[in-house]
């Protein structure tokens, strides 16, 4: 740093010599100005007078350029001035840290630990849908399980589908861990607010807990000859890293979380391994192999990132105008990141997740393929976008008996939340502290345009600055949304091929994604010729309270068994008597037709409508019908499309939202008991999870969950997943 400062008096002085250089030539410009002129001078006289003042003129110029330079070049003194204080300064923390020598280890062992709660194991609920976390050392006993009841967290995952997900993965883990292989990374995948953080950080865990824990079955799972001795959890968040600072300042926190997270897990050989002096990025990730040599050999050491597309959001530290983000930083961090996760010693398993996963699937997908590719070396679970009225209504009676708010939770916020349990979990903590919502409503729409739209545009832009040719991939995304376009999925990019195509439905040989909070995003931040937005449009889906209403209708009425029974009933036998109608002057009426033979209708839903010979002979079929095709149009046609229909909305019908009536039969039918799809008999009941114990909790029993069974089917980066997290205590980690 005395170097540093020195040189930067050395340039001040130069500046200050330049500038008195600069104040003689203007003076000796203005005494030749001042001459007076004479007609007298002869042609070469003047000639040289002329020369005399251009010259004068072109010093002054290249005084003040090179003035400018000298400042230049104090500013980039100054800035490395401040970056060796701080160096410095992190240098006098590791002293103190003493990260280095034999006499670490009983440093960090005098050194008080963070206080960590008891090892949580997932406990199956008489409802096959919900689990409840648990202490492992309960035992299952009638105690522990009634203090888990409804005071606990608990998780949404559809007959265990997903922890079964993990346990395969789990296996499979331990398979290469006996054959000495390393172990390909688990990613958990997911659109924004669908529970990924929760899943990596507490069901993981969970589940790692259940198979190995103390009094568990997990350990039959071993598959070797003899059970692994029960393994690390290592949980490591890289939000907060340099990012810039270069690869090798961001690997640097990295491997300071990771040291970190092993000293509270009492690992002191991986604790202290050094941080080398040489703070390149390759020195680091060399370091950070140390590390992971230093871990115990004999078991699984599983180590959980998150927010891990900060590996690529790289910035320059003083960037011009233009893109902040440092593109070489980022080519040379692709490398290192494939090399750790695919490359790491056979007793350890990487599994990682980020709040903006197109971001990473992009660069995964741009890394370079030699030796194996990372796009298609990895295990994948998917975390699906949207979830089914009863397992929601599930999710919503728990967080309404947990919520602790002065102010209650509104009814409606359970249909008004996006459809997805660890949205409507991420609105209710947000209710009691957004005092700006007065109403659900309100809550919905500013957490829509502040939060989780900006997010996905943000995300977004990254990606298309990645793949290239943005408009092209806009284009294609607003297709694969739109029910009568689709995409031919070789036309998908690798990136978003691996965020949304086990979301899509194939038909024909083409992708289709029905996802409305998706395609409402697209349509926000986006324009139909492919142009991202630098703000977000007004468009229906974030304005109109009609539009939700109508939405929302439109999920329940899909469902018959839901439409025939309380409030929906009553809402759809008042509507058919407002239109006094028959069944055929109804299928013939002008804004049925047009909502029926739209093109977002063309595939499926008028399909299954033109079999379904209700209509003929009922309104209230008819209507159930109108409101579910309307659904689709709403959902995904472009904001002009969506208002026009809005407008034509039957007079007739208006009313009924006017005055609050199909909003109060949505909030009834959501706070209704969940109804049963047994056909005629009582649904089995799932055997009890892996890790289950026997015991339930009378407690905490709810009606057990109606969604029809299916097959388990585990297809690795390509598998729909089910499962739904609710974070109770960790919701702003969604």
């Amino acid at each position: 740093m005395a170097d540093v400062g020195a040189e930067i008096q050395r340039v001040q002085k130069e500046i200050g010599k330049v500038e008195e250089d600069i104040q003689q030539t203007v003076a000796d410009l203005k005494a030749l100005d001042a001459q007076p002129q004479s007609s007298g001078l002869s042609e070469a006289e003047a000639a040289l007078l002329s020369a005399k003042r251009l010259h004068l003129y072109r010093r002054e110029e290249q005084l003040r350029k090179e003035k400018g330079q000298l400042r230049t070049k104090e500013e980039q003194l100054r800035t490395k001035e401040e970056q060796l204080r701080k160096e410095k300064e992190q240098l006098r923390k590791e002293k103190e840290e003493s990260v280095e020598g034999p006499q670490h280890a009983a440093v960090v062992r005098a050194t008080p630990q963070v206080a960590r709660g008891p090892k949580l194991r997932l406990r199956q609920d008489l409802d096959p849908d919900l689990f409840f976390f648990e202490p492992v050392d309960t035992g299952g006993s009638a105690a522990a399980s009634a203090s888990a009841g409804c005071s606990s967290a608990f998780f949404l995952d559809p007959e265990g589908r997903q922890q079964e997900e993990l346990q395969v993965w789990l296996g499979f883990a331990e398979k290469w861990h006996r054959a000495g292989r390393p172990i390909p990374p688990l990613y958990i995948n997911g659109l924004v607010k669908t529970g990924k953080s929760y899943m990596l950080n507490q069901v993981l865990p969970a589940v790692v807990n259940s198979r190995y824990g103390s009094g568990g079955s997990g350990r039959q799972h071993g598959g070797g000859t003899g059970a692994l001795p029960e393994p690390n959890v290592l949980l490591v968040d890289v939000m907060d890293c340099n990012r810039g600072s270069g690869g090798g300042g961001f690997l640097t926190g990295f491997l300071r979380k990771l040291k970190r997270s092993a000293a509270n897990q009492q690992l002191y050989a991986a604790a202290s391994t050094p941080i080398p002096r040489d703070r390149s990025a390759d020195a680091v990730a060399d370091a950070i192999n140390d590390f992971l040599r230093r871990l115990p050999q004999d078991r699984l050491n599983f180590l959980l990132v998150d927010e891990a597309q900060s590996f690529y959001l790289l910035e320059r530290a003083c960037p011009p105008r233009g893109p902040t983000l440092d593109v070489d930083a980022v080519l040379h961090m692709r490398r290192i990141l494939k090399g750790i996760l695919l490359n790491s010693p056979h007793w350890v398993a990487w599994a990682v997740t980020g709040s903006s996963m197109g971001t990473l699937w992009a660069n995964v997908a741009a890394t370079p393929t030699n030796g194996m590719a990372l796009l298609s070396s990895h295990y994948r679970i998917n975390l699906s976008p949207t979830m089914s009225e009863g397992v929601l209504q599930v999710g919503w009676e728990q967080l309404k008996a947990q919520d602790a708010s002065a102010i209650p939770l509104p009814s409606d916020l359970v249909w008004r939340s996006p459809p997805h349990i660890a949205m409507l979990a991420y609105l209710c903590m947000q209710w009691s502290l957004t005092p700006t919502a007065s109403t659900a409503a309100k809550l919905v729409q500013q957490t829509l345009t502040q939060k989780l739209i900006p997010e996905v545009l943000a995300d977004l832009r990254i990606v298309l600055q990645v793949l290239g040719s943005p408009a092209s991939q806009v284009v294609l995304l607003r297709q694969l949304v739109d029910p009568a376009a689709g995409v031919e999925p070789l036309k998908l990019p690798p990136a978003f091929g691996a965020l949304l195509e086990s979301y899509a439905t194939e038909r024909d040989g083409r992708l289709y994604l029905d996802n409305p909070l998706f395609a409402q995003v697209l349509q926000a931040v986006t324009t139909e010729s492919g142009e991202l937005l630098d703000s977000i449009t007004t468009v229906p889906s974030l304005s109109s309270a009609l539009y939700r209403e109508l939405v929302a209708l439109g999920e329940c009425c899909k469902d018959k068994d839901v439409a025939s029974v309380g409030a929906l009933r009553s809402l759809l036998q008042d509507m058919a008597s407002a239109l006094e109608l028959t069944p055929d002057e109804l299928l013939k009426a002008d804004w049925f037709v047009q909502v029926r033979d739209h093109r977002c209708n063309n595939r499926g839903t008028k399909t299954n409508f033109e079999r379904d010979k209700g209509a003929q002979s009922d309104v209230q079929v008819g209507l159930r019908w109108y409101h579910v095709l309307l659904r689709n149009i709403l959902s995904h046609s472009p904001p002009p499309e969506q208002r026009d229909f809005l407008q034509a909305y039957p007079p007739q019908l208006a009313p009924f939202h006017s005055n609050n009536r199909i909003s109060q039969a949505l909030t009834k039918t959501y706070e209704s008991p969940v109804p049963i799809k047994t056909g005629g008999s009582a649904k089995p009941k799932r055997s009890k999870a892996r890790g289950a114990p026997a015991a339930a909790t009378p407690g905490a029993q709810v009606r057990p969950h109606v969604a029809p069974a299916r097959p388990l089917a585990l297809q690795w980066a390509k598998r729909l997943g089910r499962a739904a997290v609710v974070p109770l205590r960790y919701m702003g980690g969604m």
